[in-house]
């Protein structure tokens, strides 16, 4: 079966059961509404011909009835939202399968730095990006964790290896990727910062013994009423206390009410990580680190879920306050200190664990983001990372954001040298110094790569390909290249490996100033130990493999002319360009240089 085939398949099985539950949904609803009708009906009916009481037995059962089909009615709903959420989940990896993820709402453009070493030149955020392409985080620490994985990945090679193992278990966990990235979208809010109520969690409680000691009032209350009741005490008892019962309500309102509603407005977010820590808990992992993280959520027989859950409950005994008889409720019960009591005692016992935890989740979320690559894709291979040298050597290397109709494979072994690359316009030059980037990108993130076979070694990657001016700084495109190249240069004096990918350099001067130039970049970089690619039109700095024989390889791309019109096949040739497109291109598009 093709991984089209197994996508669709799950979508028309979803799509079935968002039917089954629309159609329980609708039933449900016209059920409730008959029963309202009727037993609307048989009280006004009874209440005419016979007392009261009568009136109370014929309603109390349509009562329980209507009850239990808006329970039934919720029930059916969270189904149907879930089963709604499983469809879109579904379509979306369709659309990568099909080159159609363009369109989607999550571009990471939060994350797109120009000054960052690589991300803007190889796309990894915003528009058409790499996190457009593979993100299924939904948390804020999700995104971060992702964000870190793509952009500042730990390049120590036992965490690029653990990143890996993790990646492959998870691959082979399809129902559990999808399950987490859709129990993460049902609530709006789980993207939230929880930076503010992790916080808080850590925080000493502080809950004086007055506060304690005082939450039992509302039981002496009650036993006044009651002794006044058996006309045993006066009534000036329990209204005494109750009037004192007022006064604490209106002198620790503020002190106990603020925080209590500050918490309650992370009910949604809270929703969305307990269901998260419970299916994360529920699954039996196998790789060691995953296996740690899943152990972090159990504690003296203690889920991490099940904590969680209590807080939503506090949260939902909170929401009291939005009742038209929260004053009265407030003052007969103590309600807000009630509340107040039982948060400080789950701080007390959780507080500081919730940080860990919801990083746990977090963690989860962009391995299964880094997944996605190898459930769309599961052809792609794996690298292999060394932690000596500086080398890349691949098979079949594409570039991953590309549809597999359109990418062309090509084959590089780089070893402590570089490569300068020409070609005419439009031939891949670009292409390829990106496929080579984006896919270093995956390999330290843990992923699989768009490559029959891929072996590298860690190093730093730096890029100059996408230069933009700056207005209001008052910088120039030529410049900001300058300042692009010499960030470059200053990182090769580091004594780190580290891999280049320049196109065009110096695109923005004079050909003599812009090859003279390129020379003295190269050979500064070959000084210093680095290896990278540059892309040139410039043929005079394809004669550093005669003079640096050892630090310079020539590669080129070249076109095809048939029938009058102009083709490309975008396959990597050793040596120098011979060949050139710009008067043809200009021609083509109705420039005359006659």
């Amino acid at each position: 079966m093709s991984v089209e085939q197994l996508f669709s398949q799950r979508l028309q099985h979803f799509e079935e059961i968002e039917r089954q539950q629309k159609r329980s949904f609708d039933i449900i609803s016209n059920l409730r509404l008959l029963v309202f009708i009727a037993g609307v009906a048989a009280l006004v009916l009874v209440s005419y011909l016979r007392t009261p009481l009568q009136a109370l037995y014929v309603g109390l059962p349509f009562l329980l009835i209507f009850f239990y089909f808006v329970y039934r009615h919720r029930q059916v709903e969270i189904r149907l939202t879930k089963a709604q959420t499983m469809v879109k989940i579904n379509e979306q990896y369709l659309d990568r399968i099909h080159g159609q993820w363009i369109e989607f709402a999550d571009q990471g453009q939060e994350f797109a730095r120009f000054d960052h070493p690589y991300s803007n030149d190889l796309d990894i955020f915003g528009p058409k990006s790499l996190f457009q392409w593979l993100s299924t985080v939904q948390t804020f620490l999700g995104r971060q964790q992702l964000y870190q994985h793509l952009a500042h990945p730990s390049k120590e090679i036992d965490a690029i290896l653990i990143r890996q193992k993790a990646v492959k278990e998870l691959a082979g966990r399809l129902d559990f990727c999808q399950g987490l990235e859709c129990r993460g979208l049902i609530t709006s809010e789980a993207g939230r910062d929880p930076g503010e109520l992790i916080a808080y969690a850590q925080t000493s409680p502080h809950i004086g013994k007055f506060i304690k000691s005082i939450r039992w009032l509302p039981l002496c209350t009650a036993v006044s009423l009651a002794l006044y009741f058996l006309q045993m005490i006066s009534l000036q008892i329990p209204v005494i206390l109750l009037m004192l019962q007022s006064l604490i309500v209106l002198f620790t309102y503020k002190s106990t009410g603020a925080p209590l509603r500050w918490v309650y407005s992370f009910q949604k977010s809270l929703q969305s990580y307990r269901s998260m820590l419970e299916l994360i808990e529920q699954e039996p992992w196998e790789d060691p680190y995953l296996s740690s993280l899943h152990a972090e959520l159990f504690e003296k027989n203690e889920s991490a879920h099940k904590a969680m859950q209590q807080l939503e409950r506090i949260s939902g005994s909170i929401d009291m306050n939005r009742s038209m008889f929260y004053l009265i409720i407030n003052i007969g019960l103590l309600w807000d200190i009630q509340c107040a009591v039982r948060l400080a005692a789950w701080k007390s016992r959780y507080g500081s664990r919730v940080g860990r935890w919801l990083e746990i989740v977090g963690t989860m979320e962009a391995f299964c983001s880094l997944a996605v690559v190898a459930h769309i894709h599961p052809d792609w291979t794996y690298p292999e990372i060394e932690d000596q040298g500086q080398r890349i050597s691949a098979q079949g290397l594409g570039h991953p954001l590309l549809h597999p109709e359109k990418c062309v494979h090509n084959d590089i072994d780089i070893e402590n040298y570089s490569c300068i690359v020409t070609g005419s316009n439009m031939s891949g030059k670009s292409t390829w110094l990106r496929s080579i980037g984006i896919n270093l990108v995956l390999a330290y993130a843990g992923s699989p790569v768009c490559a029959e076979k891929f072996v590298c070694s860690v190093m730093d990657i730096y890029t100059s390909m996408e230069i933009r001016d700056d207005l209001i700084e008052g910088v120039s495109t030529f410049y900001a290249e300058l300042k692009r190249i010499n960030m470059i240069l200053e990182h090769s004096r580091r004594d780190k490996p580290m891999i280049y990918l320049i196109d065009e350099i110096f695109r923005g001067t004079n050909s003599l100033d812009r090859i003279t130039g390129a020379q003295v970049v190269l050979r500064q970089l070959s000084q210093n130990g680095a290896i990278g690619l540059i892309s040139t039109h410039d043929f005079e700095l394809c004669d550093l493999e005669k003079e640096l024989w050892a630090k310079f390889k020539n590669f080129h791309f070249q076109e095809h002319y048939v029938n009058g019109g102009i083709e490309f096949d975008y396959k990597l040739r050793p040596g120098r360009c011979s060949t050139s497109n710009a008067r043809y291109l200009m021609k083509m598009v109705g420039i005359d240089i006659s």
